[in-house]
């Protein structure tokens, strides 16, 4: 007899007895409940023990239940609303939610944040079960403790994210079953044949099975060959390296002076006001308005601006030599 059996015995005044319509035994698993809660907080955990052991350790005072008495909480809940069932439905099966996760542990995969999305999923079982199906609730509940560690792995153990398409989810949750399936068969698991298996693309076989397959890289880590150099140290940088940002800036500098000294060798009052309102201006000018400020057609304001941008890529050339290209000259 274990100590959380010999304990209901110890208390009967906590839970009181349930209506007739409920079975006897119903209640000494209520005050197994009560009696197993106190255990559970009264377990002696050393100060080093990590949260992992502690949390096994108070569950050794959780006694799994028959699948009827299972089906009797089930009917109480469902019918009743009643929370104390619920809750010793829950916590007598916390140990099927501990095994499930263990079947999903991959290394540097914490194993309590597969327990909580796993009691997550026990939780959401009991919300959704109908205990007049004829379906063990433990049966049930695997369903759903599996579906929420598969969806946690799937979106947060993946530096890029598997589930983005149904295709991806299809297959982070079917691949190795395809793969087993095909060799069952004895065939060779390949990317065309699991798409053939699964109906998707082998495209998306190809890139899901990588990531998956694939061990993450950590950039932090120490590059092979390299001491003191970490991998993310050793990328390409998507941004443009000093030397290339120095060499545009003088550049820039050096149209922006070419661009001020053509300005004032312009002259014309008319040809002025082209340049400076149209030509080198953050909101330029139409053609219309300059023409009518001018008293002439927008064709005759074209031909100007044609004119004195080959004058300009005249000038440019002559000052910063004949390798500057510069779209802006070409255009119309």
């Amino acid at each position: 007899m274990t100590r959380a059996t010999r304990s209901t015995k110890q208390s009967t005044e906590y839970f009181q007895a349930l209506p007739d319509d409920s079975s006897d035994d119903i209640s000494g698993y209520k005050t197994a409940l009560f009696e197993a809660k106190k255990l559970w907080s009264g377990v002696n955990i050393s100060a080093d023990s990590d949260p992992l052991s502690a949390y096994l350790s108070r569950l050794n005072h959780l006694e799994p239940l028959p699948w009827t008495a299972q089906q009797q909480l089930a009917k109480r809940y469902k019918e009743h609303g009643d929370r104390d069932a619920a809750r010793l439905l829950v916590l007598t099966n916390l140990r099927l939610v501990v095994k499930l996760a263990k079947e999903y542990q991959r290394r540097k995969t914490d194993l309590l944040e597969l327990i909580q999305q796993g009691n997550l999923g026990l939780s959401e079982a009991l919300t959704r079960y109908d205990p007049y199906r004829g379906v063990k609730f433990t049966s049930y509940a695997q369903y759903w403790i599996r579906a929420l560690i598969l969806n946690y792995l799937m979106n947060h153990t993946h530096t890029v994210r598997i589930g983005g398409s149904r295709a991806g989810r299809k297959l982070f949750y079917n691949l190795k079953k395809a793969r087993r399936a095909l060799m069952q068969n004895g065939q060779k698991p390949t990317a065309a044949l699991v798409a053939e298996y699964l109906d998707v693309s082998e495209d998306e076989v190809i890139l899901v099975a990588a990531q998956i397959d694939a061990p993450p890289v950590y950039l932090d880590a120490q590059a092979p060959g390299h001491e003191e150099t970490t991998l993310g140290e050793m990328m390409p940088s998507d941004t443009i390296d000093p030397e290339t940002a120095a060499a545009d800036y003088d550049l820039a500098c050096q149209i922006r002076d070419c661009i001020d000294a053509f300005g004032t060798e312009i002259g014309d009052t008319r040809r002025v006001a082209i340049w400076s309102e149209r030509m080198i201006a953050d909101n330029p000018k139409t053609l219309a308005e300059l023409g009518a400020v001018w008293d002439v057609s927008k064709e005759r304001i074209r031909q100007l601006e044609v004119g004195m941008r080959e004058d300009f890529r005249t000038f440019l050339l002559d000052r910063l030599g004949d390798e500057i290209r510069l779209e802006w000259l070409h255009s119309t």
